[in-house]
């Protein structure tokens, strides 16, 4: 089925929170209840649904997987936030070490496709985010997964694992 495209207003100091949303919608299957409805952890970007789990370090071919299939701006932002553990960056910190020409608002748009690519795994997007005070949101992948992921990027993909939309079987 074709993408419609859909132009709608947000409030400025939201508009990271919309890219939030709208990535979670995205990652969603069809007919799956709405985000709101889902259940929250505060603002951490974990959604957890009992058909999605967190990386563990069994999954280092999903993980090898994911990255392989990463745009390059997705992969600058995964390689900044896997080089600090932990660290929470806020997005506009971010949108200038990667030369981002929509500021910290393009850093949540960068997340849709990953966020896709790790529900196709079942498992929550590596990225946690949450809000500050400021209205702004920090960005930071926790140690475990950070780990996790960095054997994985020196990790190659063989080349029948690198279908369309699929993780590795």
């Amino acid at each position: 089925m074709a993408d419609k495209q859909i132009t709608v207003a947000v409030p400025e100091e939201r508009v990271p929170e919309f890219y939030a949303w709208f990535a979670e919608f995205l990652t969603a299957e069809p007919g799956t209840a709405q985000p709101s409805e889902r259940g929250r952890h505060g603002y951490r970007g974990h959604r957890h649904r009992s058909d999605v789990s967190a990386w563990s370090a069994d999954d280092a071919d999903q993980a090898a997987w994911l990255y392989s299939k990463l745009a390059p701006p997705a992969r600058e932002l995964f390689d900044l936030l896997l080089d600090a553990p932990g660290e929470r960056f806020g997005g506009e910190t971010i949108a200038t070490r990667l030369s981002l020409e929509k500021g910290a608002h393009g850093v949540a748009g960068i997340l849709a496709w990953p966020g896709r690519y790790s529900r196709h795994l079942n498992r929550v997007l590596p990225i946690n985010t949450e809000r500050r005070a400021d209205g702004g949101t920090d960005y930071y992948i926790d140690p475990n997964t950070a780990a996790i992921f960095v054997a994985a990027r020196q990790q190659p993909v063989a080349p029948g694992r690198r279908r369309r939309g699929r993780g590795p079987r």
